[in-house]
């Protein structure tokens, strides 16, 4: 079994919570991040200037109590706050090296693989992913539960000293992200990291759409929200922002459906393949064994057993039934099986 953690409290004492519990796996999973980067820069070099950059400027404008968070886990785990903070911004690391290093060879390809989808029928609900990763993330997954100030309680996978991959709160709005990094980015924006946890403070579908139009964005991501009665994909960029599906079943991976490409990038046939993958075996009415299966196998299951530099870190399927709930593996479910996280509360049906 994975650590799963109860955190409450202020930002900074809940962050310093987290530190102080998995220090040991934070340090390691730190390593093995500086490791897998050594090859490509100077890591903590490279963590600095992230950390210098306007991305903890848009941080702190738009997400203060994170960065109180941040703040503590760092302190707890014993590790610099430029290391906590680069941590976070997995999307942002990975284009950030790219816009240091020259262009054309160097830019990576092919890297994104998660595959999300959003679907409701009568009532019920589900949103899920694959959280496909390099493989130094394996062996840091960790479940948090949030039991916000605000009044809801958050169940969150996650990696050691991370604040979210995705997850699901006691409204019943469940959140999902992949990375489109044919779209534009800007250091000026928040970091996808932080619009996780942002996104899982909303009530409804229709705020955490407000709220992706009230802040800058750092990043082209897709973001897959749903309610028991709605599921939604939404792509954005540093510069727009578009829904792509709204009602029954949203579908995203890791190709832009509706904003301008701006990057390209060589390697998408397993994205568009993903994506159909999805579209042939996932319906409104899908059930979680249908789901469970459509992940355990075909070009969604990124498996441990390939030679691929990335596997799923994560499979997450969050159920917006009668009863809220987190299925989470820390891996691919051709190996990995689901446990249920439940939700101990609920703070009301989400619109």
């Amino acid at each position: 079994m994975i650590p799963e953690l109860t955190l409450a409290g202020p930002p900074r004492d809940r962050g310093r919570q987290h530190g102080e519990e998995l220090r040991g796996l934070i340090a390691g999973a730190v390593d093995a991040w500086f490791e897998a980067l050594a090859p490509r820069t100077e890591p903590g070099a490279f963590v600095a200037e992230v950390a210098a950059s306007g991305l903890l400027a848009a941080a702190e404008a738009h997400a203060p109590d994170l960065m109180a968070e941040v703040a503590g886990i760092a302190e707890g785990a014993g590790q610099s706050f430029d290391t906590m903070f680069a941590w976070q911004l997995i999307d942002e690391c990975w284009w950030y090296l790219d816009d240091l290093e020259a262009e054309g060879a160097a830019r990576r390809s092919g890297r994104e693989r998660c595959s999300a989808l959003a679907v409701n029928r009568s009532g019920k609900g589900f949103v899920a992913q694959t959280q496909d990763l390099y493989r130094h993330c394996d062996g840091t997954q960790v479940m948090l539960r949030y039991l916000d100030q605000s009044g809801l309680e958050v169940l969150v996978p996650s990696l050691a000293g991370l604040l979210a991959l995705n997850g699901v709160n006691s409204a019943g709005v469940a959140v999902c992200v992949t990375t489109l990094s044919q779209l534009t980015h800007g250091s000026d924006g928040v970091a996808s990291g932080l619009l996780v946890p942002m996104l899982l403070r909303c009530t409804s579908i229709d705020e955490a759409l407000a709220l992706l139009r009230r802040v800058p964005i750092a990043s082209g991501n897709s973001f897959v929200i749903g309610v028991c009665h709605r599921s939604l994909a939404v792509e954005v960029s540093s510069e727009a922002m578009r829904v792509v599906a709204d009602g029954e079943r949203a579908l995203h991976t890791n190709h832009t459906l509706a904003l301008e490409a701006v990057h390209t990038f060589r390697h998408f046939e397993n994205s568009v393949e993903r994506l159909a993958q999805l579209d042939e075996q996932v319906r409104p009415g899908s059930t979680l064994d249908d789901l469970a299966a459509v992940y355990s196998s075909g070009a969604v299951c990124q498996s441990r057993a390939t030679n691929s530099p990335l596997m799923s870190v994560g499979t997450m399927i969050f159920d917006l039934g009668d009863e809220l709930a987190c299925h989470y593996a820390p891996g691919p479910l051709d190996t990995d099986e689901l446990v249920t996280y439940r939700m101990k509360s609920r703070a009301g049906a989400a619109i």
